[in-house]
């Protein structure tokens, strides 16, 4: 059975960066005796508080953006070989002045262990979708933002440490945590070699190897797009 990595999207959805509601509907035709007989809306999405791609543009001037992702090199980084891994034991730490609010940032020593555990292989895989086994959940039952997973610096460089490194995804809804801070080193580490995949829903998912396809919408000029990323098992892949 495919995974589906993100929840329905609906107007109840919260906003986790206080940019307003991250999904809305207009409705423009509704089949009036003055319209045409079609039912018809126009739809708002904000795409940081949706499970999406963050292109280079979000984090450095001038960076590319997500149309670069559907030339002939980047476009690997949207489909392919790759591993799910589901940490256990969180090391949470208090944010300082923050309440209700924790941190852990996922050393080699963590992350290292778990990838060998799944793959026998002591060298990153080619793209790496991270969540937690026993996974904080909110209202929505998404990943509770109150609890932020990001990656240590050492831990992006032993990624990158990979040449066929080119992707990166987290359930959490950011790649950095960095409260106070205008600094975004894992983002910038990143995206030297690899997309960046956010806010996706790997509660349903076990652990292992799969086969992902995350082609987000070809929105010319953006930041970030949202996405649908899909993962496969290798025996639907055989099957067809």
């Amino acid at each position: 059975m495919p995974y589906v990595l993100s929840p329905l999207i609906h107007a109840g959805l919260p906003a986790l960066w206080r940019e307003g509601a991250p999904y809305q509907a207009e409705t423009i035709y509704a089949s009036g005796p003055d319209e045409p007989p079609i039912w018809y809306s126009a739809h708002t999405l904000r795409p940081h508080s949706l499970p999406h791609l963050d292109a280079p543009a979000h984090t450095q001037p001038g960076g590319r953006t997500v149309e670069a992702y559907f030339e002939e090199g980047p476009r690997r980084s949207l489909y392919g070989p790759a591993l799910v891994v589901k940490l256990t034991s969180p090391e949470w730490q208090p944010v300082p002045g923050a309440r209700d609010a924790f941190h852990w940032e996922v050393g080699v020593e963590a992350l290292q262990p778990a990838v060998h555990r799944l793959t026998g292989e002591e060298f990153p895989p080619d793209k790496l979708l991270l969540t937690l086994a026993d996974l904080p959940r909110d209202a929505q039952r998404q990943h509770d933002p109150r609890f932020a997973l990001t990656l240590s610096r050492e831990a992006a460089g032993w990624l990158l440490s990979n040449p066929n490194f080119n992707a990166y995804g987290t359930s959490y809804k950011s790649t950095d945590f960095q409260p106070g801070r205008r600094e975004r080193p894992i983002h910038q580490a990143l995206f030297t070699q690899a997309a960046i995949f956010e806010c996706l829903d790997l509660a349903a998912v076990p652990e292992g190897r799969y086969f992902l396809v995350a082609f987000p919408l070809p929105l010319a000029g953006a930041s970030e797009s949202p996405v649908c990323p899909v993962l496969f098992e290798r025996e639907e892949l055989l099957g067809w």
